[in-house]
């Protein structure tokens, strides 16, 4: 690329991330109160444990294990309308699964409806779909450096916009990132939550999760934006 060209790339791409916020701005309203995420908990060490509550959305609770990963599971957890607690998914893997190179003979595997994987380099990774009862599948992946969890949703948007923000440990250090995946024609919805994992097993203790600066990295489309005022920690 020419020099000549480069203050023009750079115009446009400041265009393009203006639009989006302007986009955003008219799509959620400066003016309204702000959406609050989905509450979403990372705990180190071993085993690695990703929660990822999903407020109405769980009525039956079960533990379903991840084949060809000894010990790992994916469990729900219902909804109590009694206490008012939220329904949740716990992935939980031990440290040493997050090694296995007979997993990753897998298929690489995008989101369920073809879509690519966001946030991911090559767009796919070895993956598993685990049925179940009820529910669409959840999959579960696991490549190289990351691990990943695509969880459906029936919860709705409007609009239903692909916007990924980073979750960070208590140092500020970027551990993975959640995605909300918007649904087409009502279906194929839901949350894709990413994390290194060598980063996640290194730790021996600590937590991770959406901290107020992290908002300030987010992605609309995969542009970067500044979501602070747009969304609201749980």
């Amino acid at each position: 690329m020419t020099s000549s060209h480069k203050p023009f790339v750079k115009v446009c791409r400041l265009l393009s991330v203006s639009c989006l916020m302007i986009i955003l701005s008219g799509a959620l309203g400066c003016t309204k109160p702000k959406i609050k995420l989905p509450d979403i908990h990372m705990k180190f060490g071993d085993p690695v444990e990703l929660t990822l509550e999903l407020k109405g959305e769980i009525f039956a609770g079960i533990q379903i294990p991840i084949p060809d990963l000894d010990g790992a599971y994916i469990e729900l957890v219902p909804n109590n309308p009694v206490t008012g607690m939220p329904g949740k998914l716990i992935l939980s893997v031990p440290a040493e699964q997050f090694d296995n190179e007979y997993f990753r003979l897998k298929d690489p595997l995008t989101l369920p409806d073809g879509r690519p994987l966001p946030n991911i380099v090559d767009d796919k990774l070895p993956a598993v779909a685990l049925q179940i009862p009820e529910w669409h599948n959840v999959v579960f992946y696991l490549g190289l450096e990351v691990a990943a969890v695509f969880v459906p949703s029936t919860i709705t948007f409007d609009p239903d916009l692909q916007i990924t923000i980073p979750f960070s440990d208590s140092s500020g250090r970027e551990v993975g990132f959640l995605t909300r995946i918007p649904a087409i024609d009502g279906e194929n919805g839901g949350f894709f939550a990413s994390f290194n994992w060598e980063l996640a097993i290194s730790n021996p203790e600590g937590i991770a999760t959406i901290h107020g600066d992290d908002l300030r990295y987010g992605l609309l489309n995969g542009k970067p934006i500044d979501l602070r005022k747009f969304f609201k920690l749980p």
